[in-house]
């Protein structure tokens, strides 16, 4: 998994994916109290039309986006600033994404394991609540009014610099629990969005999760692969003399996986364990000279590995080491939440040729 590009998407898909839904209470709240309120997912999916708008900043620009969701379906139009136009469809079994411009569309097909092969968004948002609930301080900030309705503000402050995730500020509806403005810091760059509209009556025909695409479209099927198991003897064969953290000290290997991903540079994936623990997880894969050197993304900091420029990245429930080596591109990820960046460091010094 190239986690850089997921951290830099992690904002936008944050944002994309934090409507929540829960109770109807008007009771009064403490921060962790309305975030388990918004945490909730009712059985009867909340039915609404939407219209709101979203600035990403200087790396995604500004665009305006409407919305209809319905029985767990959901169609989002989004027209950007530069005249880009986009209709995405979920109607319960795929996902269509067509192009207006490009005349292109995407479909993802779903219906053999269901939708369930992704997080909800309860689970992403709590992933993100739980990615910055040590790292920052989290209060309420008092009740304003969102596109008409009443909400509850909630602000978190880093309480350190160069973190991932900067300051938050989320405004929740006191009757849907959805979240209905946010302005988050990620990676360096500033994204908000807010509804202007929000229309729980509203009534909403079934087509709407249907997309009529024209008869000269071309349509991309994208397939979701999952990793697969894989031995050494195959990594071997594929990359020739890599290295390797040796099995010692009572660290053992527990399997490799393959990531296929998509650039045509297979990912392997090395998975140890100590005392019956998971310890570290271990990428490699052939780096690509004819690529620039990604810019750095906020709290990634240079640091000598192996007598290599390396970066790391440390958070409290994030720590990773990253450099490239004789043609490789190498990664530890902690996975015992105990270890440290020096531990990762003094593993990367360990690993030895494998031929």
């Amino acid at each position: 998994m190239n986690w850089k590009k997921s951290l830099r998407a992690a904002g936008l898909v944050a944002v994309l994916t934090f409507s929540l839904v829960g109770c109807n209470t008007e009771a009064s709240y403490s921060p962790q109290e309305i975030i388990d309120q918004a945490l909730q997912e009712t059985k009867e999916p909340l039915t609404y039309y939407g219209e709101y708008t979203m600035d990403m900043g200087e790396a995604g620009g500004k665009a305006q986006i409407k919305e209809w969701t319905k029985d767990g379906k959901r169609r989002i139009e989004i027209i950007g600033e530069n005249g880009e136009n986009s209709i995405s469809v979920n109607d319960g079994s795929q996902i269509i994404t067509y192009d207006v411009k490009a005349n292109k569309a995407f479909k993802m097909d779903f219906s053999k394991d269901g939708l369930n092969t992704f997080p909800s968004p309860r689970e992403q948002a709590e992933t993100l609540f739980n990615l910055v609930k040590d790292t920052h301080d989290i209060s309420i900030a008092g009740e304003e009014k969102i596109a008409g309705r009443d909400t509850y503000k909630l602000v978190a402050k880093v309480k350190k610099d160069n973190t991932l995730f900067g300051d938050m500020e989320v405004w929740v509806d006191k009757k849907t629990w959805l979240t209905l403005k946010m302005t988050m810091n990620s990676a360096g760059n500033k994204t908000t969005t807010e509804y202007t509209k929000m229309d729980e009556s509203a009534k909403i025909d079934d087509t709407q999760f249907t997309i009529d695409l024209p008869k000269d479209v071309k349509v991309e099927e994208i397939t979701v692969e999952e990793p697969e198991s894989v031995t050494l003897d195959v990594v071997k064969e594929q990359l020739g003399e890599f290295l390797m953290v040796p099995e010692e000290n009572g660290i053992t290997l527990e399997e490799i996986s393959l990531d296929k991903g998509l650039e045509d540079r297979p990912e392997y994936t090395f998975n140890y364990v100590k005392n019956g623990q998971q310890e570290i997880s271990v990428t490699v894969f052939k780096a690509n000279s004819s690529v620039s050197e990604e810019e750095p993304i906020l709290g990634e900091k240079d640091m000598d590995i192996r007598g290599q420029k390396g970066t790391v990245m440390d958070e409290s429930k994030f720590r990773y080491i990253g450099w490239q080596e004789k043609g490789y591109q190498y990664g530890i990820m902690m996975v015992n939440p105990e270890l440290t960046i020096e531990d990762l460091a003094a593993y990367a010094k360990q690993m030895t040729v494998v031929k």
